[in-house]
Protein backbone atom coordinates (compact mmCIF):
# COMPACT_ATOMS: atom_id res chain seq x y z
CA UNK A 1 0.00 0.00 0.00
CA UNK A 2 2.81 2.24 -1.43
CA UNK A 3 4.09 3.86 2.42
CA UNK A 4 1.43 3.56 4.42
CA UNK A 5 2.09 1.01 7.33
CA UNK A 6 -0.05 1.99 10.39
CA UNK A 7 -3.62 2.58 10.33
CA UNK A 8 -5.82 3.81 12.87
CA UNK A 9 -9.25 3.87 13.08
CA UNK A 10 -10.75 5.91 16.10
CA UNK A 11 -14.31 4.00 16.97
CA UNK A 12 -16.77 7.13 18.09
CA UNK A 13 -19.10 4.74 19.49
CA UNK A 14 -20.43 3.60 23.14
CA UNK A 15 -22.79 0.79 22.21
CA UNK A 16 -22.25 -2.04 19.87
CA UNK A 17 -24.29 -2.00 16.64
CA UNK A 18 -23.82 -2.66 12.71
CA UNK A 19 -21.27 0.22 12.50
CA UNK A 20 -19.33 -1.09 14.99
CA UNK A 21 -19.49 -4.86 13.75
CA UNK A 22 -18.51 -3.59 10.21
CA UNK A 23 -15.64 -1.99 11.81
CA UNK A 24 -14.46 -4.69 13.69
CA UNK A 25 -14.29 -6.75 10.50
CA UNK A 26 -12.91 -4.23 8.41
CA UNK A 27 -10.35 -3.89 10.63
CA UNK A 28 -9.27 -7.29 11.30
CA UNK A 29 -8.95 -8.04 7.85
CA UNK A 30 -6.86 -4.22 6.94
CA UNK A 31 -4.65 -5.74 9.69
CA UNK A 32 -3.88 -9.01 7.25
CA UNK A 33 -2.52 -7.47 4.35
CA UNK A 34 0.80 -7.71 4.30
CA UNK A 35 2.73 -4.74 6.27
CA UNK A 36 -0.14 -2.96 7.73
CA UNK A 37 -0.83 -2.54 11.18
CA UNK A 38 -3.59 -1.64 12.33
CA UNK A 39 -4.89 0.06 15.75
CA UNK A 40 -8.77 -0.11 16.63
CA UNK A 41 -9.64 2.52 19.53
CA UNK A 42 -12.51 2.66 20.92
CA UNK A 43 -14.16 2.61 24.86
CA UNK A 44 -13.00 -0.05 26.88
CA UNK A 45 -16.90 -1.63 27.68
CA UNK A 46 -17.11 -2.38 23.84
CA UNK A 47 -13.53 -3.89 23.21
CA UNK A 48 -15.31 -7.82 24.64
CA UNK A 49 -18.24 -7.13 21.29
CA UNK A 50 -15.14 -5.83 19.16
CA UNK A 51 -12.69 -8.92 19.83
CA UNK A 52 -15.58 -11.06 19.14
CA UNK A 53 -16.86 -9.65 16.17
CA UNK A 54 -13.26 -10.20 14.40
CA UNK A 55 -13.40 -13.15 12.01
CA UNK A 56 -11.60 -16.05 12.80
CA UNK A 57 -7.91 -16.26 11.19
CA UNK A 58 -8.07 -12.16 10.58
CA UNK A 59 -7.90 -11.02 14.42
CA UNK A 60 -4.60 -9.33 14.22
CA UNK A 61 -5.42 -5.64 14.69
CA UNK A 62 -4.51 -4.20 17.79
CA UNK A 63 -7.21 -2.92 20.35
CA UNK A 64 -6.34 0.11 22.39
CA UNK A 65 -9.04 1.63 24.94
CA UNK A 66 -9.82 5.51 24.63
CA UNK A 67 -12.23 7.62 25.85
CA UNK A 68 -13.67 8.80 22.57
CA UNK A 69 -17.24 7.65 22.30
CA UNK A 70 -20.24 10.29 21.79
CA UNK A 71 -22.10 10.78 25.29
CA UNK A 72 -25.80 10.78 24.65
CA UNK A 73 -26.96 13.68 26.43
CA UNK A 74 -23.61 15.52 26.17
CA UNK A 75 -23.47 18.73 24.81
CA UNK A 76 -22.18 19.00 21.33
CA UNK A 77 -19.07 21.07 21.90
CA UNK A 78 -18.61 19.36 25.62
CA UNK A 79 -18.25 15.79 23.70
CA UNK A 80 -16.23 17.71 20.91
CA UNK A 81 -13.34 19.40 23.16
CA UNK A 82 -13.21 15.93 25.42
CA UNK A 83 -13.35 13.51 21.98
CA UNK A 84 -10.47 16.30 20.82
CA UNK A 85 -8.24 15.97 23.69
CA UNK A 86 -7.80 12.07 23.99
CA UNK A 87 -7.62 12.00 20.17
CA UNK A 88 -5.07 14.02 20.09
CA UNK A 89 -2.97 11.94 22.68
CA UNK A 90 -4.17 8.83 21.09
CA UNK A 91 -2.78 10.35 17.76
CA UNK A 92 0.59 11.20 19.35
CA UNK A 93 1.10 7.93 20.81
CA UNK A 94 0.46 5.97 18.15
CA UNK A 95 1.42 7.80 15.57
CA UNK A 96 -0.41 6.74 12.29
CA UNK A 97 -0.16 7.00 8.68
CA UNK A 98 -3.89 7.03 8.18
CA UNK A 99 -6.66 8.06 10.02
CA UNK A 100 -10.12 5.81 9.26
CA UNK A 101 -13.11 7.33 10.71
CA UNK A 102 -15.82 4.99 10.68
CA UNK A 103 -19.11 7.50 12.00
CA UNK A 104 -22.23 5.99 13.11
CA UNK A 105 -23.89 9.64 12.98
CA UNK A 106 -22.56 12.32 10.73
CA UNK A 107 -21.78 14.75 14.39
CA UNK A 108 -20.58 11.47 16.44
CA UNK A 109 -16.78 12.50 15.89
CA UNK A 110 -16.48 15.64 15.29
CA UNK A 111 -13.47 15.94 17.62
CA UNK A 112 -12.08 13.08 16.35
CA UNK A 113 -12.31 15.50 12.61
CA UNK A 114 -10.60 17.62 14.54
CA UNK A 115 -7.66 16.36 16.23
CA UNK A 116 -6.90 14.50 12.57
CA UNK A 117 -7.09 17.26 10.77
CA UNK A 118 -3.22 16.92 9.54
CA UNK A 119 -3.15 14.02 8.91
CA UNK A 120 -4.19 11.81 5.55
CA UNK A 121 -7.91 10.31 6.54
CA UNK A 122 -10.81 8.12 5.40
CA UNK A 123 -13.86 9.08 6.82
CA UNK A 124 -17.38 6.75 6.08
CA UNK A 125 -20.84 7.71 6.91
CA UNK A 126 -23.13 5.21 7.86
CA UNK A 127 -26.30 6.50 8.71
CA UNK A 128 -27.09 10.36 7.83
CA UNK A 129 -30.44 11.84 8.12
CA UNK A 130 -32.41 13.69 5.53
CA UNK A 131 -33.40 16.49 7.53
CA UNK A 132 -31.71 19.51 9.40
CA UNK A 133 -27.83 18.95 10.21
CA UNK A 134 -27.10 17.37 13.02
CA UNK A 135 -26.00 19.55 15.80
CA UNK A 136 -22.08 20.92 16.05
CA UNK A 137 -21.27 19.97 12.57
CA UNK A 138 -21.45 23.86 11.48
CA UNK A 139 -19.37 25.23 13.78
CA UNK A 140 -16.61 22.59 13.27
CA UNK A 141 -16.55 22.58 9.52
CA UNK A 142 -13.60 25.34 9.74
CA UNK A 143 -11.56 23.56 12.06
CA UNK A 144 -11.47 19.89 10.36
CA UNK A 145 -10.61 20.47 6.62
CA UNK A 146 -12.77 18.34 5.06
CA UNK A 147 -11.50 19.03 1.34
CA UNK A 148 -8.18 17.36 2.06
CA UNK A 149 -10.11 14.14 3.66
CA UNK A 150 -11.63 11.11 1.42
CA UNK A 151 -15.25 10.43 2.21
CA UNK A 152 -17.37 7.75 1.60
CA UNK A 153 -20.55 6.42 3.02
CA UNK A 154 -22.33 2.59 2.90
CA UNK A 155 -25.18 3.77 0.34
CA UNK A 156 -25.85 5.97 -2.45
CA UNK A 157 -28.62 8.13 -0.27
CA UNK A 158 -26.29 8.39 2.58
CA UNK A 159 -23.68 9.91 0.42
CA UNK A 160 -25.57 12.72 -1.14
CA UNK A 161 -26.70 13.74 2.44
CA UNK A 162 -23.03 13.55 3.65
CA UNK A 163 -21.99 16.05 0.53
CA UNK A 164 -24.83 18.80 2.36
CA UNK A 165 -24.24 17.80 5.98
CA UNK A 166 -20.19 18.30 5.64
CA UNK A 167 -20.34 20.94 2.83
CA UNK A 168 -18.76 19.10 0.19
CA UNK A 169 -18.88 19.59 -3.59
CA UNK A 170 -21.72 16.96 -5.59
CA UNK A 171 -19.93 13.59 -6.37
CA UNK A 172 -16.84 13.68 -3.93
CA UNK A 173 -18.43 11.20 -1.50
CA UNK A 174 -17.61 7.71 -2.72
CA UNK A 175 -20.73 4.70 -2.00
CA UNK A 176 -18.96 1.38 -1.16
CA UNK A 177 -21.01 -1.44 -0.70
CA UNK A 178 -21.52 -3.40 2.95
CA UNK A 179 -20.01 -6.38 2.73
CA UNK A 180 -22.75 -9.64 3.73
CA UNK A 181 -21.72 -12.86 6.11
CA UNK A 182 -21.31 -16.00 3.78
CA UNK A 183 -23.96 -18.02 3.95
CA UNK A 184 -24.81 -20.14 6.95
CA UNK A 185 -24.21 -24.08 6.47
CA UNK A 186 -26.08 -25.65 9.44
CA UNK A 187 -29.07 -27.97 8.41
CA UNK A 188 -32.30 -25.21 8.28
CA UNK A 189 -34.41 -28.05 9.18
CA UNK A 190 -32.73 -29.08 12.01
CA UNK A 191 -32.01 -25.56 13.21
CA UNK A 192 -35.80 -24.25 12.80
CA UNK A 193 -36.92 -27.58 14.82
CA UNK A 194 -34.40 -26.80 17.89
CA UNK A 195 -34.94 -22.80 18.07
CA UNK A 196 -38.89 -23.33 17.48
CA UNK A 197 -39.06 -25.71 20.00
CA UNK A 198 -36.97 -23.89 22.56
CA UNK A 199 -39.88 -21.11 22.24
CA UNK A 200 -42.16 -23.85 22.53
CA UNK A 201 -43.39 -23.61 19.51
CA UNK A 202 -44.70 -26.24 16.53
CA UNK A 203 -42.53 -26.70 13.90
CA UNK A 204 -45.07 -25.58 11.55
CA UNK A 205 -46.03 -22.36 13.49
CA UNK A 206 -45.50 -18.88 12.31
CA UNK A 207 -42.63 -17.27 13.70
CA UNK A 208 -41.32 -13.49 12.78
CA UNK A 209 -38.20 -12.19 13.84
CA UNK A 210 -36.76 -8.56 14.70
CA UNK A 211 -32.83 -8.20 15.40
CA UNK A 212 -31.92 -4.73 16.61
CA UNK A 213 -30.90 -2.21 18.59
CA UNK A 214 -34.51 -1.34 20.63
CA UNK A 215 -35.08 2.25 19.88
CA UNK A 216 -38.21 4.34 18.06
CA UNK A 217 -35.93 4.87 15.17
CA UNK A 218 -35.79 0.80 14.02
CA UNK A 219 -39.39 0.79 15.11
CA UNK A 220 -38.99 -1.51 18.11
CA UNK A 221 -41.99 0.17 19.84
CA UNK A 222 -44.03 -1.26 17.48
CA UNK A 223 -43.00 -4.93 18.22
CA UNK A 224 -45.79 -5.75 20.57
CA UNK A 225 -48.71 -4.69 18.25
CA UNK A 226 -46.99 -6.24 15.09
CA UNK A 227 -46.85 -9.53 17.04
CA UNK A 228 -50.55 -9.33 18.40
CA UNK A 229 -52.16 -7.97 15.16
CA UNK A 230 -50.81 -10.65 12.58
CA UNK A 231 -51.42 -13.04 15.61
CA UNK A 232 -47.77 -14.31 15.42
CA UNK A 233 -45.02 -15.03 17.55
CA UNK A 234 -42.17 -12.60 17.78
CA UNK A 235 -38.80 -13.17 18.97
CA UNK A 236 -36.92 -9.99 19.14
CA UNK A 237 -33.34 -9.98 19.90
CA UNK A 238 -31.13 -6.57 21.06
CA UNK A 239 -30.60 -4.56 23.34
CA UNK A 240 -31.52 -0.58 23.82
CA UNK A 241 -33.69 2.43 25.98
CA UNK A 242 -36.86 0.49 25.06
CA UNK A 243 -35.78 -3.69 26.38
CA UNK A 244 -37.62 -2.56 29.87
CA UNK A 245 -40.74 -1.39 28.64
CA UNK A 246 -40.80 -4.50 26.02
CA UNK A 247 -39.94 -6.75 28.80
CA UNK A 248 -42.89 -5.74 30.65
CA UNK A 249 -45.15 -5.81 27.46
CA UNK A 250 -44.11 -9.26 27.33
CA UNK A 251 -44.46 -10.86 30.61
CA UNK A 252 -48.44 -9.50 30.50
CA UNK A 253 -49.14 -10.80 27.28
CA UNK A 254 -51.08 -14.14 28.23
CA UNK A 255 -50.78 -15.15 24.37
CA UNK A 256 -46.79 -14.58 24.44
CA UNK A 257 -46.76 -12.96 21.34
CA UNK A 258 -43.50 -11.25 21.89
CA UNK A 259 -40.47 -12.93 22.77
CA UNK A 260 -37.30 -11.16 24.34
CA UNK A 261 -34.18 -12.94 23.47
CA UNK A 262 -32.06 -9.96 24.80
CA UNK A 263 -28.38 -8.99 22.72
CA UNK A 264 -27.26 -12.26 20.58
CA UNK A 265 -23.72 -12.09 19.40
CA UNK A 266 -24.42 -14.32 16.14
CA UNK A 267 -28.36 -14.03 15.38
CA UNK A 268 -27.93 -16.66 12.59
CA UNK A 269 -29.18 -19.34 13.58
CA UNK A 270 -32.54 -17.35 14.68
CA UNK A 271 -32.39 -16.31 10.51
CA UNK A 272 -32.49 -19.95 9.75
CA UNK A 273 -35.61 -20.21 12.00
CA UNK A 274 -37.66 -17.46 11.59
CA UNK A 275 -39.86 -17.35 8.54
CA UNK A 276 -39.29 -13.38 7.84
CA UNK A 277 -37.79 -10.72 9.77
CA UNK A 278 -38.94 -7.27 10.67
CA UNK A 279 -37.34 -3.73 9.87
CA UNK A 280 -39.87 -0.94 10.73
CA UNK A 281 -36.87 1.69 10.92
CA UNK A 282 -37.50 5.38 9.82
CA UNK A 283 -33.98 5.45 8.83
CA UNK A 284 -30.70 2.93 7.90
CA UNK A 285 -27.78 3.33 5.99
CA UNK A 286 -27.66 0.08 4.07
CA UNK A 287 -28.34 -2.03 7.00
CA UNK A 288 -26.22 -5.14 7.70
CA UNK A 289 -29.12 -7.15 9.43
CA UNK A 290 -30.77 -7.41 5.68
CA UNK A 291 -27.77 -8.68 4.39
CA UNK A 292 -27.42 -11.21 7.44
CA UNK A 293 -31.25 -12.46 6.98
CA UNK A 294 -30.57 -12.41 3.07
CA UNK A 295 -27.61 -14.63 3.38
CA UNK A 296 -29.41 -17.04 5.40
CA UNK A 297 -32.98 -16.80 2.67
CA UNK A 298 -34.60 -15.30 5.74
CA UNK A 299 -37.42 -13.15 3.87
CA UNK A 300 -37.54 -9.36 4.89
CA UNK A 301 -40.61 -7.35 5.42
CA UNK A 302 -39.34 -3.86 5.76
CA UNK A 303 -40.01 -0.10 5.54
CA UNK A 304 -39.34 1.75 1.80
CA UNK A 305 -36.81 3.86 4.12
CA UNK A 306 -35.04 1.06 5.46
CA UNK A 307 -34.10 -0.38 2.22
CA UNK A 308 -33.47 2.63 0.47
CA UNK A 309 -29.90 2.01 -0.04
CA UNK A 310 -31.13 -0.58 -2.80
CA UNK A 311 -32.67 1.91 -4.91
CA UNK A 312 -35.71 0.88 -7.60
CA UNK A 313 -34.41 -3.03 -6.65
CA UNK A 314 -35.49 -2.90 -2.70
CA UNK A 315 -39.17 -4.10 -4.36
CA UNK A 316 -37.79 -6.82 -5.42
CA UNK A 317 -35.64 -7.78 -2.72
CA UNK A 318 -38.10 -7.52 0.19
CA UNK A 319 -41.89 -7.15 1.14
CA UNK A 320 -41.82 -3.47 1.17
CA UNK A 321 -44.33 -1.00 3.42
CA UNK A 322 -44.21 2.15 3.06
CA UNK A 323 -44.27 3.31 6.40
CA UNK A 324 -44.08 1.89 10.00
CA UNK A 325 -47.07 0.78 11.23
CA UNK A 326 -48.39 -2.34 13.03
CA UNK A 327 -51.25 -2.65 11.10
CA UNK A 328 -49.38 -2.61 7.77
CA UNK A 329 -46.65 -5.21 8.77
CA UNK A 330 -49.04 -7.47 10.51
CA UNK A 331 -50.55 -7.74 7.15
CA UNK A 332 -47.05 -7.65 5.26
CA UNK A 333 -46.48 -10.69 7.15
CA UNK A 334 -49.71 -12.15 6.82
CA UNK A 335 -49.18 -12.25 3.07
CA UNK A 336 -45.56 -12.92 3.33
CA UNK A 337 -46.75 -16.59 4.35
CA UNK A 338 -49.77 -16.86 2.35
CA UNK A 339 -47.93 -15.91 -0.66
CA UNK A 340 -44.86 -18.60 -0.25
CA UNK A 341 -43.91 -18.42 -4.94
CA UNK A 342 -43.79 -14.25 -4.42
CA UNK A 343 -41.73 -15.09 -1.51
CA UNK A 344 -39.25 -17.53 -2.48
CA UNK A 345 -38.55 -15.20 -5.37
CA UNK A 346 -37.39 -12.15 -3.41
CA UNK A 347 -35.55 -14.41 -1.34
CA UNK A 348 -33.40 -15.70 -4.00
CA UNK A 349 -33.10 -12.28 -5.13
CA UNK A 350 -31.88 -10.94 -1.79
CA UNK A 351 -29.30 -13.94 -1.52
CA UNK A 352 -28.01 -13.36 -5.02
CA UNK A 353 -27.72 -9.38 -4.00
CA UNK A 354 -25.65 -10.80 -0.38
CA UNK A 355 -23.54 -13.03 -2.40
CA UNK A 356 -22.41 -10.17 -5.07
CA UNK A 357 -21.39 -8.11 -1.59
CA UNK A 358 -18.38 -10.31 -0.41
CA UNK A 359 -15.58 -9.67 1.65
CA UNK A 360 -13.04 -11.17 -1.02
CA UNK A 361 -14.47 -8.25 -3.38
CA UNK A 362 -14.87 -5.43 -1.51
CA UNK A 363 -11.85 -5.43 0.79
CA UNK A 364 -9.72 -4.19 -2.73
CA UNK A 365 -12.32 -1.15 -2.56
CA UNK A 366 -11.20 -0.24 0.36
CA UNK A 367 -8.27 -0.65 -0.16
CA UNK A 368 -8.42 2.01 -2.78
CA UNK A 369 -10.26 4.30 -1.37
CA UNK A 370 -7.42 4.70 1.54
CA UNK A 371 -4.63 4.96 -1.20
CA UNK A 372 -6.85 7.73 -2.55
CA UNK A 373 -7.20 9.24 0.78
CA UNK A 374 -3.15 9.47 1.24
CA UNK A 375 -2.85 10.72 -2.54
CA UNK A 376 -5.46 13.30 -1.80
CA UNK A 377 -3.96 14.73 1.51
CA UNK A 378 -0.65 14.75 -0.25
CA UNK A 379 -2.23 16.73 -3.04
CA UNK A 380 -3.81 19.17 -0.89
CA UNK A 381 -1.08 19.48 1.74
CA UNK A 382 2.37 18.94 -1.07
CA UNK A 383 4.99 19.72 2.19
CA UNK A 384 3.34 16.15 4.12
CA UNK A 385 5.50 13.49 3.33
CA UNK A 386 2.54 10.84 4.69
Amino acid sequence: MNRLTHLLLPLPSTRFGGTEGHSAQLAARLASQPGLRVTLAAEPALHPALRAAMPAGHDRAVLRAAAIGWQDGVAPEDNGARQQAAAATLIAEVAPDLVLLPLPWPNAGIGLLRAAAHLPRLVVLHLAPDGAIPLGIADALPDIAAADAGWCAVSDPGARRAERIFDLPPGSVAQIDNPAPTPPRADVTMVRAALRGALGLAPGAPLLLFVGRLEQAKGAHLLPAIAADAGMVLACAGSGPLRAALDRRAAVDPARRLRMLGHLADPTAWYQAADALLLPSVLEGLPLVFLEAAAAQCPVIATESALEGFGDEAGSLARLVPKASAEAFAAAAREVLANPAATARRVRLARDEAARRSWDRILPEWLGLLRAAAARHKAHRPETTA
